[in-house]
């Protein structure tokens, strides 16, 4: 009998240990934190942007990092030029987009892709992107191209920037059809004077319309690069021309 009493003392003793542990959310990282405080983080996104220690990119870095779900990787060519950003959230990668192999190291495990690069071989390293992509199974990259590569600007403005940069025109045309024959997700952006002007605001053209504008400022670039990482799929597979209101005319304005 003694023997029954005691055993049923141990079971009640156990299950009152284990309903306290329950009350008080055995587990947690903090002590008294209620149970349904122990959640899982959401899923990050990760992002590599490719050209991160450009003028673009550096409007683009702290609009992405508003968005916490946003894990960051910067690739460029000497890592030492932003090894300040450092953090949990963001890792700083030193490589080549002429090569292949930098890019396959640094895109794998990469949900987007966002390329600011430019330069007369911008088409061969955006073709790179693209292999790496195809290679490690990153599906989404948004690639930054020019306005006027379909002579879509309207006169006497066309005229003028194909004066000015003509040269860059077939480029930036190749680098836009290399984006939208990759079979991958993408969105091509087409600005045209960059300004380091402040504002955010931005207008649309979609391809085959007349572009709008003769100057982007680098800030709305980057809020809406940020805002396609927020909704991947709002403007995916679109090739968009993106430019201020109200700065329409035969040049920039700089340029008057």
């Amino acid at each position: 009998m003694r023997k029954i009493v005691l055993l049923f003392g141990l079971l009640v003793a156990a299950f009152l240990a284990i309903g306290a542990s329950v009350s008080n959310g055995a587990g947690s990282s903090r002590a008294g934190e209620p149970a349904n405080a122990q959640k899982a983080n959401p899923t990050m996104k990760n992002v590599i942007l490719i050209g991160a220690n450009g003028s673009t990119s550096k409007e683009i870095i702290p609009r992405l990092l508003e968005q916490d779900d946003v894990k960051l990787t910067l690739f460029l060519r000497r890592a030492s030029r932003m090894q300040h950003m450092q953090s949990d959230r963001v890792n700083v990668v030193e490589g080549d987009a002429a090569e292949l192999a930098d890019l396959t190291r640094a895109i794998r495990g990469q949900d987007i892709v966002i390329s600011t690069m430019g330069g007369m071989d911008l088409d061969a390293k955006t073709a790179n992107i693209v292999k790496a992509m195809k290679e490690v199974g990153a599906r989404h990259v948004i690639v930054i191209s020019a306005g006027g590569i379909y002579d879509e600007l309207p006169e006497p403005f066309n005229a003028w920037d194909k004066r000015m940069v003509g040269q860059y025109r077939p480029i930036n045309l190749k680098t836009a059809e290399v984006a939208e024959q990759s079979g991958l997700t993408y969105t091509v952006l087409r600005p045209v004077w960059l300004t380091d002007k402040p504002t955010e605001e931005f207008q649309l053209t979609r391809k085959g319309e007349t572009y709008k504008g003769t100057e982007t400022s680098r800030a709305s670039i980057g809020r809406f690069v940020a805002d396609i990482v927020k909704n991947p799929e709002r403007y995916a597979n679109q090739n968009l021309g993106i430019s201020q209101l109200n700065t329409d005319g035969d040049r920039p304005a700089a340029y008057r």
